[in-house]
């Protein structure tokens, strides 16, 4: 009788554990916060080099704002949104990391695109400001590209 008391005390537990574990993942979630919305085109102009000059003891190898950026000059807005007082001003130009501090690629969303591109090349090219809160207490802004096209 023991036994099958403990098989059942411990399934029971297996059931609740299981279920803590599934909502304490739901916890995790961020919640994204729209500062501003930016839809361009925009001109390709080429990779740079960037040695980031900040002082943190990561700086500039480890920080991650070390490595190589392609930029591109905004010829024109198609579509601007700033619902709030927080979110970035339109831009004159736009990058993204393509590398790190020792020109190892970055995995990207975008990244192979990039590199297909050559200098002068238009593309469409969009991208928000959010602002960040984790449910653990982090909060922080983030550009997050969510196209990157050629146009003809």
């Amino acid at each position: 009788m023991k036994t099958k008391s403990y098989l059942a005390a411990l399934f029971g537990g297996l059931v609740f554990f299981s279920t803590l574990t599934l909502f304490a993942d739901n916890d995790n979630e961020a919640k994204r916060e729209m500062l501003s919305l930016h839809e361009t085109i925009a001109e390709y102009q080429g990779l740079h080099y960037h040695l980031c000059r900040g002082r943190t003891t990561a700086c500039p190898e480890k920080c991650g704002d070390s490595g190589e950026f392609a930029t591109f000059k905004i010829v024109k807005y198609l579509n601007y949104k700033k619902p709030g007082e927080y979110g970035d001003p339109k831009q004159a130009s736009y990058r993204i990391q393509v590398s790190d501090f020792n020109k190892n690629p970055i995995s990207g969303k975008y990244t192979k695109q990039v590199t297909q591109l050559k200098k002068g090349d238009r593309v469409l090219l969009s991208w928000r400001h959010d602002y960040v809160t984790t449910k653990g207490g982090s909060k922080f802004p983030d550009r997050v590209v969510s196209k990157l096209q050629k146009t003809e």
